[in-house]
């Protein structure tokens, strides 16, 4: 097999919408200079694998664990101008911290309400069942974007504001009119995915570490097809891995079309401009 057709192999057959990808400035190894460059490096890897959009959002170069509020807008600086450099690729996300309520109220109200991103992003500051995420939610409810929270279930013990996917549906039951996508199936596994099951307005994305033999095909069992989104976390992952988990289960190719586009344009805002695809 030469490299043509291995590349061949690393693609879907339709395009591709990947809901979790960070820019390569991130995490201080891929050397790049300006937001411009990191994203003509991404796209041109991402685009191999079929990937043709990316939700996008930074945790700032230096990805502190509780980052302050001028670090957070710096983050989302990096994001937008990035997506001015590939508008047609990059739908970035508004990362905030939870510590700052008001004040990533504020940075919601700037970044969605005057620059268009398309979602809230969470990570590791504090766990969703603090009562600081509350007022985020309640923003980007009126704003009507998604928001994507980090959670994962660690043998070694969780950070100490990491949440667990419970803390994710503690969440979403006090906000039920919120659409949450909960990150990294394969950190969540089996447990987590049980702790979701009647947390309807939770998807989980398929990210969070290497192919896992059917714990793909066990979260559509559970949760619905419609609750499963792919994700890479790129470029901690790269995208063909990730994109094999959905692409060699044996779920339908409209599960599987679903999984990698659809599910995430139908939470999308509006002026997001994604159209849905249909399975020819």
């Amino acid at each position: 097999m030469n490299l043509t057709e291995i590349r061949s192999n690393l693609k879907a057959p339709w395009p591709v919408l990947d809901c979790h990808v960070h820019p390569l400035d991130c995490f201080g190894m891929y050397n790049v200079k300006t937001p411009e460059e990191d994203a003509e490096k991404l796209v041109a890897s991402a685009k191999r694998s079929s990937v043709e959009k990316m939700v996008l959002f930074s945790l700032h170069r230096s990805t502190p664990r509780e980052p302050t509020m001028s670090q957070c807008k710096e983050a989302n600086d990096w994001a937008m101008a990035m997506t001015e450099a590939q508008p047609d690729v990059f739908l970035p996300f508004c990362y905030v911290n939870p510590m700052y309520p008001t004040q990533s109220v504020e940075e919601i109200d700037r970044c969605v309400g005057e620059e268009k991103m398309c979602g809230v992003k969470l990570w590791v500051a504090r766990r969703a069942t603090d009562k600081g995420l509350d007022p985020i939610l309640e923003k980007a409810i009126e704003a009507d974007v998604p928001i994507l929270q980090h959670a994962w279930i660690k043998t070694t013990g969780n950070l100490e504001g990491e949440s667990f996917p419970a803390d994710v549906a503690d969440l979403a039951k006090r906000h039920p009119a919120a659409r949450i996508i909960m990150a990294h199936l394969n950190g969540i596994g089996l447990r987590g995915i049980e702790d979701i099951v009647d947390a309807e307005n939770v998807v989980v994305d398929v990210s969070g570490g290497d192919p896992e033999s059917n714990i793909v095909e066990i979260a559509v069992a559970r949760l619905g097809h419609e609750r499963v989104v792919y994700g890479s976390d790129a470029p901690i992952r790269h995208f063909a891995l990730c994109l094999q988990k959905v692409m060699a289960t044996l779920l339908t190719d409209a599960e599987k079309r679903d999984i990698c586009w659809n599910n995430v344009v139908r939470l999308l805002p509006d002026w997001a401009n994604v159209e849905p695809q249909e399975v020819a």
